[in-house]
């Protein structure tokens, strides 16, 4: 993983396993030796690790084009999303149906059988039948989880 170095604001002192800020009377700080990059003693200043998220983006594989009909997935950590897609697809918990949510204008509306709107929310909520039928006709982002 990408890291770079920063200060952490405060004055510390070395204690067994890491170091150590007194904030109070009865509170102290404590940073463990294993996210300290590295410690000067004459002014107790810590300097951590902190992600570097500009190279972790950039660690991806490129966002692929949306060009027919169909379901483009896509995990985040490892890949950008997939652009000119016309909607944004998430499985419900129980996996009997799915959020879909526009990411353009001028969409036609969708209906018929197993879709519902939600106009408060601006989704619709279609069933797995549906999906398969809008899936061929749209072009429908879906993220997944790495597990």
């Amino acid at each position: 993983m990408a890291a770079t170095e920063r200060k952490i604001p405060g004055t510390f002192a070395p204690v067994p396993g890491g170091y150590s800020q007194q904030i109070g009377a009865n509170t102290a700080l404590f940073i463990p030796d294993f996210s300290v990059s590295r410690y000067d003693p004459s002014t107790g200043e810590v300097y951590g690790y902190a992600p570097d998220y500009d190279a972790l983006e950039a660690a991806k594989t490129p966002a692929a084009q949306a060009t027919a009909p169909g379901e483009y997935s896509y995990c985040y950590e490892m890949q950008q999303a997939p652009t000119g897609c016309d909607y944004a697809a998430d499985l419900a918990y129980y996996g009997k149906h799915y959020f879909l949510r526009p990411l353009r204008d001028g969409l036609p509306p969708l209906h018929g059988r197993g879709i519902t709107y939600d106009a408060e929310q601006g989704t619709y909520m279609v069933t797995l039948r549906a999906y398969d039928k809008i899936k061929a006709q749209y072009k429908i982002k879906r993220e997944t989880c790495l597990d």
